[in-house]
């Protein structure tokens, strides 16, 4: 053990007993100066002295292991004053009366810090959440127009509001699901069906979707504008539709 190591730890083990250092000077056989400046460690003892001190102070030096004992205790007076330290860096850190734009940096940077992971998760949860909606919107338009070719005009209505509007081409503007069912059954009765119908754009915003798209049936194509809404049960409807027709050969 070192110097002020050794010093500390024969006081602290003195006062541990109640001794005064004369009355250990005189147990150890030692000169009252001596212990004095090995306490004060002024001086660094030879092993002998160090030993018959501990000896003296019932300390054991080894343990069943043969390692200093000493180690232990130097481990937790070091963790005892590394602790301390922080303790009161911490203190000093919050006392804004002094450094203060230095101190507000260093309190400043971890909270950037969290701010901006915040940040990153959230932008990576958006766009997560994005390729969800989108892959979504491709099933379903591709769902649209199974139902359609199959007749399911109910399942069709399934996925409009009540209150949807739809404007087809060279058709008069429609107001609510029941009247579109209506149209969609008449559209079904000419024998029109799609071939395609696929999604090539969409604006994404919280609880609005616009999806702008092409569609096929036969010869026909043409392009259409639909306007989503997220309802409060987590599923987007159809709120606003729009048709264009254009006649070609593909």
């Amino acid at each position: 053990m070192k110097q002020p190591d050794l010093g500390k730890k024969i006081t602290e083990l003195r006062l541990a007993k109640g001794l005064t250092q004369g009355e250990l000077a005189q147990k150890c056989n030692l000169s009252l100066r001596t212990i004095q400046r090995i306490e004060l460690a002024e001086v660094t003892p030879r092993s002998y002295t160090v030993k018959l001190i501990f000896q003296c102070l019932d300390y054991q030096i080894y343990d069943s292991f043969g390692k200093f004992t000493y180690r232990i205790d130097r481990l937790a007076y070091r963790t005892r004053t590394g602790l301390g330290q922080c303790y009161k860096y911490v203190l000093d850190l919050f006392n804004l009366k002094t450094h203060t734009m230095r101190k507000i940096t260093i309190l400043s940077l971890p909270c950037i810090a969290i701010i901006l992971l915040f940040l990153f998760i959230g932008t990576e949860s958006k766009a997560q959440d994005h390729d969800k909606i989108i892959a979504r919107i491709a099933i379903q338009n591709t769902k649209f127009a199974e139902w359609f070719n199959a007749g399911q005009i109910d399942s069709l209505g399934s996925v409009h509001l009540e209150n949807a509007c739809m404007i087809p081409s060279n058709y008069k503007e429609i107001h609510g699901r029941e009247d579109i069912m209506g149209y969609y059954s008449f559209l079904y009765a000419t024998g029109f069906r799609f071939t395609e119908n696929t999604s090539r754009a969409l604006v994404i915003s919280d609880s609005i979707l616009v999806d702008r798209g092409v569609w096929k049936a036969g010869q026909m194509i043409g392009t259409y504008l639909t306007q989503w809404r997220l309802c409060k049960d987590g599923e987007w409807y159809i709120e606003n539709e729009m048709t264009n027709t254009d006649l070609g050969v593909e």
